[in-house]
């Protein structure tokens, strides 16, 4: 289990919430409120003057994991290469990632893990691949500034494109996080919409929510929601 306190002091960086990592995997369209959405459209250089965005390499995993501990968030699943690393002037300022989760129901016949969850008849309860986006941090001496947003805008962009770890296919996907309530803001601008129902979000997910609402009660006052977006929305609402 992430260390939930620990991820809500650090739920305000660049002038945005940093995400609950849930953990996740594939589901059906739920019903939900829609708010106007603003997506960057291209992936030329961010509105940041002086700001880079490029692809994580190995030689940025001691400072993610770094900044990673000293936010006190979760140092497990931190694959450089699944993530979106912001520089200035050389420096790496902000990074955030996603992480693909398995459909268990779609493992080969006669796996153990996959025929008891085929048998159980727990299929997926979204839509496509399931991505969480996670890991959303920027230095604190460059928050406030915009750096947080656009990290946040090419991780979507990024999750349009996403492909089946299997097929290699471009192919549905839901784009999932956990936050807390009085940040949704700052993801419903870029798209993101509550899951209005505990129902609907996907199982793995649910535990770290139910954790989550009681941390956010005890230590912020607040209450931690499931937040997602399909990559139908993103292409409709940039068309």
């Amino acid at each position: 289990m992430r260390n939930l306190a620990g991820a809500m002091q650090a739920a305000r960086v660049a002038g945005g919430p940093v995400p609950f990592a849930g953990r996740t995997r594939r589901g059906v369209r739920v019903g939900h409120h829609h708010t106007h959405r603003s997506f960057a459209t291209s992936r030329s250089s961010p509105d940041v003057a002086g700001l880079t965005l490029r692809r994580g390499v190995e030689s940025d995993a001691n400072t993610i994991r770094f900044a990673i501990l000293k936010e006190k968030m979760n140092p497990l699943g931190l694959d450089p290469r699944r993530f979106v690393v912001a520089e200035e002037g050389g420096q790496l300022v902000g990074f955030g990632q996603l992480k693909p989760w398995e459909t268990l129901s779609r493992r080969r016949k006669g796996d153990l893990v996959g025929n008891v969850v085929r048998f159980l008849n727990l299929e997926p309860n979204w839509r496509g691949q399931l991505l969480e986006l996670a890991s959303l941090v920027v230095m604190p001496e460059h928050r406030g500034r915009g750096v947080g947003t656009a990290l946040l805008n090419r991780l979507i962009e990024d999750s349009i494109d996403a492909k089946d770890p299997e097929t290699l296919l471009k192919q549905e996907t839901t784009l999932c996080l956990l936050t807390l309530k009085s940040t949704v803001g700052f993801y419903e601008k870029a798209g993101f919409s509550v899951i209005s129902s505990e129902q609907y979000v996907p199982r793995p997910l649910q535990a770290e929510l139910a954790a989550g609402k009681v941390v956010a009660a005890v230590v912020a006052d607040d209450e931690c929601v499931a937040m997602k977006l399909e990559s139908l929305d993103i292409e409709e609402a940039m068309s």
